[in-house]
């Protein structure tokens, strides 16, 4: 890519404008990638000098409105003159919806965010191009890919949840290698569609060896499957099994604080879900906007609201999180494992006897 000279930038600004005026969308990528090259307070100014004149940013997320609306507060406190218009939906249908509107030439947001998995398809597509924020220097190891298509800014911990009325102190396994233990049979459940943990348990032993294993907890433990964390999360808590597999942490700490009889021991190295992932649009009409709230989603303070007051396991070294496992992480690489999904949910369903 050739590079910008500085003293043409704001005839390049201009012209953005000039273009989104006439219906016709911009080079978000480069427009972005020669701003970063920016000084940090240079960089700052024509940010938010541009989305002053934007005043709007269109969202489409996946995630509840309750887990974002304290994260729009404090965005429209540092900028109140973006108004963030945000479409939620479940992830599959917002993919449809995007996917469909690009087709059609309907460019109508300027940030998406869904689980990481499904990212591929957005990149495939060129629905999202890259944007890399300065803040990801910030962030732990495995939230944000090289590349700067998607930066993950929380995510979900697994976790060995059990019923502290059937398990003895003594019982309780530290690896998942100790469910094959006889004790185990007929007393394990997991989700039916649980694909993230397989992909995990695939990148921990190799694929030969996760297989293997899988088929004996199946086989030779009965595993039970069942749908619904926080469904299979009560059961347990009622005494119908005695230890879920693939727990979440959120709902364990959340049973647990409520005083129903469980507990739960995180493995090392800790199985983290593919995490939930942002980016901007590849045609966003307001891209300056698009840039501070992505940012924005990034910073001490926004990633300190949704570890302390939403329980999420954020992406940022400096935030501490509720629970912090005492050995190493690994986070299931959302592109990776998005791009060879129905392979990965193919290969479950056939071992589960689905």
């Amino acid at each position: 890519m050739k590079i910008i000279r500085r003293g043409v930038l704001p005839f390049i600004i201009a012209l953005h404008f000039v273009f989104m005026g006439l219906g016709v969308a911009a080079d978000v990528e480069g427009l972005l990638t020669e701003i970063n090259r920016k000084p940090p307070e240079e960089r700052s100014k024509i940010l938010t000098d541009g989305a002053k004149k934007e005043r709007v940013v269109y969202y489409y997320g996946s995630t509840s409105m309750g887990d974002m609306q304290d994260l729009f507060k404090g965005f429209n406190q540092q900028y109140p003159f973006i108004e963030v218009r945000y479409t939620r939906l479940g992830a599959p249908a917002l993919v449809s919806r995007i996917s469909s509107e690009y087709q059609g030439g309907a460019y109508n947001a300027d940030v998406v965010s869904v689980r990481g998995t499904l990212f591929p398809e957005l990149i495939s597509k060129q629905i999202v191009s890259k944007y890399k924020s300065p803040l990801t220097q910030f962030l732990r190891k495995g939230f944000a890919d090289s590349d700067g298509y998607l930066v993950g800014f929380y995510a979900t911990g697994y976790t060995l949840i059990y019923n502290t009325t059937k398990v003895k102190s003594n019982e309780v396994p530290r690896s998942y290698e100790d469910l094959l233990d006889a004790r185990w049979k007929n007393r394990l459940v997991m989700d039916r569609e649980e694909y993230d943990w397989l992909a995990g348990i695939i990148d921990l032993m190799g694929e030969k060896k996760a297989i293997a294993f899988f088929k004996r907890l199946v086989d030779e433990q009965k595993l039970a499957f069942n749908r619904g964390h926080t469904l299979m999360t009560q059961l347990l808590a009622a005494g119908e099994y005695d230890l879920m597999v693939d727990g979440y942490v959120p709902n364990a700490v959340q049973f647990k604080n409520g005083r129903a009889p469980i507990d739960f021991v995180l493995t090392t190295p800790t199985l983290v879900k593919p995490p939930q992932s942002i980016g901007v649009a590849s045609k966003a009409p307001h891209p300056h906007a698009a840039a501070l709230l992505i940012d924005y989603h990034l910073s001490k303070e926004a990633q300190d609201d949704l570890a302390q007051k939403r329980g999420h396991w954020t992406t940022r070294k400096d935030v501490k999180w509720s629970v912090e496992p005492s050995g190493d992480l690994h986070v299931i690489p959302p592109l990776e494992w998005g791009r060879k999904y129905n392979s990965l949910a193919e290969l479950f369903r056939k071992i589960a006897g689905q």
